[in-house]
């Protein structure tokens, strides 16, 4: 049974996690920290096979060899005690522990290097159940998507807001806690020059109910796109004088009491130095210019923003905008169809 059990295991395993293909695939790596975590994982796991092989063969020798025979009743020489044999599984797992160390220790010493003075600073937080990433460098706050570019060393911290989290993208690194009041930092990354592109990543540690739908986006570009964002969030964040722009900017600022939680301020940074804010929802600066929405659960169209606005907590159970927000808490307070026709208006011109 218990045979059984772990060859339908095995087999799980091979058809899923150890695709290429796969969007979070940790076996196709596009950056430096990935590709040498990916080659101690395959050391490991070769020696692992290597020792279940050896072990495995000798006990399958030691059955075959010794078993009893037919018309032997008689009991077998009784030996007790081999100075050379004992010798032998002595110095073995020596040599494989030490063959094991070496490379671990020294994987772990490179990674744990400071970063290079060339390298892009990030600051992320982590919040239930969405991502801030402040722009250090640079003086802007963004939510959800971690913009970076190719072939440049990057740094981030990782800070929680409130549980613990964990910072996750399988084709970049591996897995990082997120503690609250303690500052962590991701190995330095460079992702490599031909690998632009979006890279999935999200909140690997429980963190309460809609921990899954957690996610976050890493787009990768080339230097002179990078430069190119970077100048366009620097930019304030303004809205368009259309008539239901304007009207969406009242309902944000209004009924819709959404600056109860949100801004629009690109430089919305807390630093160590400055008065700490309760951020409850990311900042919508520029909120146009992502990818995704909801922390990287929807596509940034007009439909599902305009979803997400009637009710947030059908595609994310249990967050705060639906449990604190007047509109949702009060009934009487609801938004109309119309109000919320001009505030998808108003946050899809914040580009």
């Amino acid at each position: 049974m218990i045979q059984r059990f772990a060859l339908v295991l095995l087999g799980v395993l091979l058809l899923t996690a150890c695709s290429k293909t796969q969007t979070q695939s940790t076996f196709n790596p596009v950056a430096d920290v990935a590709a040498k975590q990916l080659d101690l994982l395959l050391w490991v796991t070769g020696a692992a096979i290597f020792v279940m092989v050896v072990v495995q063969g000798a006990l399958l020798y030691t059955i075959i060899r010794f078993r009893r025979k037919p018309g032997q009743d008689a009991l077998p020489v009784q030996t007790h005690g081999n100075t050379r044999l004992e010798i032998a599984w002595t110095i073995a797992p020596v040599i494989l522990l030490a063959g094991l160390a070496v490379p671990t220790v020294s994987t772990l010493w490179e990674l744990d290097k400071e970063p290079p003075a060339d390298a892009l600073h990030v600051r992320a937080i982590a919040h239930q159940w969405w991502w801030e990433f402040q722009y250090t460098d640079h003086g802007f706050v963004t939510a959800n998507e971690l913009r970076v570019p190719v072939g440049r060393p990057v740094s981030i911290q990782l800070e929680s807001e409130d549980v613990l989290h964990s910072f996750w993208v399988p084709k970049i690194a591996g897995k990082v806690d997120m503690v609250p009041g303690y500052v962590n930092r991701l190995p330095t990354f460079t992702i490599d020059p031909n690998s632009e592109g979006t890279y999935l990543g999200q909140c690997a540690e429980l963190c309460g109910t809609s921990h899954a739908l957690m996610r976050f986006r890493v787009i990768a570009h080339s230097d002179a796109d990078f430069l190119d964002w970077i100048s366009g969030q620097q930019a304030p964040a303004t809205a368009s004088d259309q008539a239901a722009v304007v009207e969406g900017l009242a309902v944000f600022r209004g009924a819709g009491a959404c600056t109860l939680c949100h801004i629009v301020d690109v430089t919305d940074l807390e630093t160590e130095s400055s008065t700490p804010r309760v951020r409850t929802g990311p900042n919508l600066a520029h909120f146009a210019s992502r990818t995704t929405l909801a922390a990287g659960l929807l596509d940034n169209t007009a439909e599902n923003l305009e979803d997400w606005l009637r009710n947030p907590d059908k595609l994310k159970p249990d967050n705060l905008m639906f449990k604190e927000a007047p509109v949702y808490a009060i009934p009487a307070l609801a938004l109309d169809e119309q109000q919320i026709g001009a505030l998808v208006a108003f946050l899809r011109s914040l580009d």
